[in-house]
């Protein structure tokens, strides 16, 4: 799992030096350690040729002492990616399916790592009954149920089901009063997921977010999924509308030339870009935006807020 802050962190080290080497790994195309070895050795043949060969094995060192066979037992990973500088290597673990590529350049090559982030979703995940639960953790597709120790019981309050779910929603309230960072879905029939709605006092419930077919064991990765579709829509949805909330306060652009200068200046507050058009310059101009702690997001041409290849929303609107 990647965070956000990971990767300012790395792009923010003062003692990185390049050229760096960003190399993104899957484990359907690379599949054992002598297979990474190959690559390794691939990647040497271009890096020589393109750099000081006597460079070469400040770089190789790092490579050959990752662990590949660790990486590809870490659980829920597709693959890895990683970025080595002169004096460091870096690596992430992906979750997502991508190419195996290597790319050898002054600045990291990021946005496939930030394609990775957009799409990390983590949060629990409620299934309400009539007259019990279940709680589960989902992390991306990754589900596990949540061990639920003297949880409350319907029948021990007369099947009072108003009673039960206030009961329900005290113990999940108190259960994670000191992580409550994550959210909660709530999955429920009509019925029962306006009952519990209206009696719910927890800080992180979503509501809105809903599953219309029969819930059961056996189609929970059905529900992640349209769940999590659900929150892929939400998530573009709001972006335009800040968009379009900022471009009432004269606080977007989409001229390049403007981009680039509010980058520099650390005023942009969230760059989108358009992945069809994705080059070293967005890349570079993310790396920029985001190690002024700003945030950025590769969408299809489609899911951008305005059309264009590049554009943002500056601080000042904020």
């Amino acid at each position: 799992m990647t965070s956000t802050t990971e990767l300012r962190n790395m792009l923010t080290l003062d003692y990185e030096m390049g050229p760096f080497i960003s190399l993104y790994v899957t484990f359907k195309e690379i599949s054992n350690k002598n297979e990474y070895l190959n690559l390794i050795q691939n990647i040497k043949t271009k890096f020589i040729n393109k750099y000081d060969e006597n460079l070469w094995s400040k770089y190789e060192r790092k490579l050959r002492k990752f662990n590949f066979d660790r990486a590809k037992h870490v659980d829920n990973g597709t693959g890895f990616a990683l970025f080595v500088s002169v004096k460091a290597i870096h690596s992430f673990t992906l979750t997502k399916n991508t190419d195996t590529k290597f790319v050898m350049d002054d600045t990291m090559d990021i946005i496939p790592l930030i394609k990775e982030l957009e799409s990390e979703l983590h949060y629990r995940l409620l299934i309400l009954e009539k007259n019990s639960f279940r709680l589960y953790r989902v992390d991306n597709k990754k589900i596990n149920e949540i061990n639920l120790v003297n949880k409350p019981i319907s029948v021990l309050i007369d099947n009072d089901q108003n009673k039960f779910y206030q009961l329900v929603d005290e113990y999940i309230t108190d259960m994670f009063k000191d992580d409550n960072y994550l959210p909660t879905v709530l999955i429920a029939n009509e019925k029962n997921h306006d009952l519990y709605a209206k009696i719910a006092k927890q800080h992180k419930l979503l509501k809105d977010i809903t599953y219309g077919d029969v819930v059961s064991d056996d189609n929970l990765n059905d529900i992640v999924d349209k769940v999590n579709q659900q929150f892929y829509k939400a998530g573009i949805a709001n972006n335009k509308f800040n968009y379009g909330k900022a471009k009432t306060n004269n606080a977007v652009s989409d001229d390049l030339k403007e981009i680039i200068s509010d980058a520099t200046s650390g005023k942009i507050d969230t760059l989108f870009v358009n992945e069809d058009k994705y080059d070293k310059l967005y890349n570079d101009l993310a790396i920029t935006t985001i190690g002024f702690a700003g945030e950025v997001f590769v969408l299809s041409k489609e899911d951008m807020p305005v059309s264009a290849d590049c554009a943002v929303i500056n601080r000042k609107y904020v």
